[in-house]
């Protein structure tokens, strides 16, 4: 049996993909935090806020990469475009993602103050972020064909490589750059033997694309483009603001109670990323009621999933935070109870990001993250200076609570309007 099958083989591809999405998903959530405890445990705090600051900004970059194509060519049903126009596309988005993470780890070298090793290792993990980036276009396409739990499969060997090698580095050699070099190998590897091998299953894999179509595509998927990478920077100015007022082991503490933020969204697109096709076809089969029960249950979902992050913050967190990054992170229960909250509107503003995308109303989301993103560049300064963790961790949550409740009235505003037009067609 052809290696290749590994990933191809499934005797209910349906029923599989919900639980290897799962997984996956999972393993991106976790890999992050994973990564600081054993950085903490074998090089210490100040490597561990380095990793912090490194993976915060690749993240952001990864948003170039992205440029919100994912979810929009998903959504695709009708396929007004060809494989081989995202692929051109995304191509093209890789490249300005090379020279986005370049310019900003120059900036952090020369103006930032960043020594030779902070900045390579910010490089190395831009690189790392540029390959999952990279291979989203041939994930997509494989959703688009039913086939979500191939590209998941492929995410899993690709992620659990990448971070076992890094890991064994770590522990033997202390050297975080040069284990950030192998787990960027490591990955490479993984790629080209996982989703590049099966792709051709799939798709054609050519730069093939005319002007036109580029052109759609970008126009297209600007809003979604500008949004989320407005939103993942809005999410990290805190991060920025400590990278620049305070150390590198401030930066490793607020990246420790920081790290289960995330969970609400990931564990919220566990059920997510499973239905969208099937929210898009309700949508263009204009199947309201279908549509709008889903999307209720999505809501219902994140709502119970904030509560119990919440309550576990309360009780639980910090103590078990502390242990698994071998720090006492006891004085900042307070801090992470108020990042619960600002998980919780960060999960209700990426799921309305993916509905209004659906509806093709995405330009509407603009102003909620510009006016955002301006407050958080006039306010974070502010924030972390005046009040250390606690004024990042109000900041963060404020700003997270204004996108959640700005996209909540854009969406109720942009679904009336999109109903309304359909009819009248």
């Amino acid at each position: 049996m052809s290696y290749k099958n590994i990933f191809l083989n499934s005797k209910d591809p349906a029923k599989s993909s919900y639980l290897w999405n799962a997984f996956a998903a999972m393993l991106f959530a976790l890999q992050s935090a994973f990564m600081l405890i054993i950085i903490t445990r074998t090089n210490g705090l100040d490597d561990a806020g380095i990793f912090s600051i490194a993976y915060a900004v690749a993240s952001l970059m990864s948003f170039i990469g992205e440029f919100g194509v994912r979810k929009y060519q998903v959504s695709d049903v009708r396929e007004i475009h060809k494989f081989t126009d995202y692929f051109t596309f995304k191509v093209i988005s890789c490249i300005a993602m090379i020279i986005a993470c370049a310019l900003y780890a120059l900036y952090g070298l020369f103006i930032n103050g960043y020594s030779m090793t902070k900045f390579l290792v910010v490089i190395t993990i831009c690189f790392i972020k540029l390959m999952d980036t990279f291979v989203e276009v041939f994930h997509g396409r494989f959703q688009q064909k039913g086939r979500l739990d191939v590209g998941a499969k492929c995410d899993i060997y690709r992620v659990i490589l990448g971070i076992s090698a890094c890991i064994v580095s770590l522990v033997v050699t202390h050297d975080l750059l040069l284990s950030c070099v192998i787990w960027a190998a490591a990955v490479l590897f993984a790629m080209l033997t996982s989703t590049i091998a099966v792709s051709p299953e799939f798709c054609e894999t050519k730069i093939k694309s005319s002007i036109g179509a580029l052109r759609h595509i970008f126009i297209e998927c600007l809003p979604i483009f500008i949004g989320s990478f407005l939103l993942i920077y809005v999410g990290n100015a805190p991060k920025y603001a400590i990278d620049t007022i305070m150390d590198d082991e401030s930066q490793a503490c607020y990246g420790f109670i920081f790290m289960p933020v995330f969970v609400i969204s990931l564990l919220a697109n566990f059920i997510l990323n499973p239905i969208l096709v099937d929210l898009s076809k309700a949508w263009a089969d204009k199947d309201y009621k279908t549509f709008n029960s889903r999307i209720k249950r999505q809501a219902l979902i994140i709502f119970g999933l904030t509560l119990l992050a919440i309550a576990v913050a309360l009780t639980i967190g910090c103590p078990v935070l502390g242990m698994l990054y071998n720090t006492d992170l006891s004085a900042y229960k307070l801090e992470l109870s108020i990042l619960m909250v600002g998980g919780g509107m960060l999960a209700i503003a990426n799921f309305i990001t993916v509905i209004v995308t659906v509806i093709r109303y995405q330009r509407y989301l603009l102003v909620g993250y510009i006016l955002v993103a301006v407050a958080a560049a006039s306010l974070s300064g502010i924030f972390v200076s005046k009040s250390g963790l606690t004024g990042a961790a109000v900041l963060y949550t404020s700003l997270m609570s204004m996108l959640g409740i700005s996209f909540t009235v854009i969406f109720l505003i942009a679904r009336r309007k999109a109903i309304k037009e359909r009819a009248s067609e």
